[in-house]
């Protein structure tokens, strides 16, 4: 009826493949893997955060790209992937952080937002008529907890790190 391989199974988010692959998330993780290189690296004090900007057009203002956002006073990231996906979910953080932030009167930590926004990306996995963001986001930052960098992958998985680069270069 549709025709034989892949295609018959990149339609729909919520079927897997024979081999049990869902070929919507794997669309995601390639736009993060053909996104600009983004690398984060902690020590006990601080924390390094650097991402590469690229200007697809010599008709681009280079001032108006932006890879790296403030989050909160003590919450920084910095994308890979697909820009509009990664504003949306930068956003979001943001709205969790300040709402944090008036209910408790202290910062949010890094651990808990990281695992909001890879609850959100994993939710987007799931159902039909979405697809996945396609995007990786890297928190970096200093909390009650010392230095942190966490990073989300569009499937939901978030982990910490020490020192990780996303994208390529």
């Amino acid at each position: 009826m549709f025709g034989g391989g892949q295609r018959s199974y990149d339609r729909a988010l919520t079927v897997f493949s024979p081999e049990g692959r869902l070929y919507q998330v794997e669309y995601a993780l390639e736009a993060v893997r053909r996104g600009t290189l983004a690398v984060a690296v902690k020590s006990k004090e601080d924390v390094v955060l650097a991402a590469q900007i690229k200007i697809p057009t010599k008709l681009m203002d280079a001032d108006e790209i932006d890879k790296i956002f403030q989050v909160d006073q003590h919450i920084g990231v910095a994308i890979s992937g697909l820009h509009a996906d990664s504003r949306i979910l930068i956003d979001y953080a943001r709205t969790q952080a300040q709402s944090f932030r008036l209910t408790y009167d202290e910062p949010v930590r890094l651990r808990m937002l990281a695992k909001t926004i890879a609850d959100i990306k994993q939710q987007y996995t799931q159902f039909g008529g979405i697809r996945p963001f396609g995007c990786a986001l890297f928190f970096i930052g200093i909390d009650a907890l010392g230095t942190q960098i966490y990073t989300t992958s569009p499937s939901g998985i978030y982990r910490s790190f020490n020192a990780y680069a996303l994208g390529s270069g």
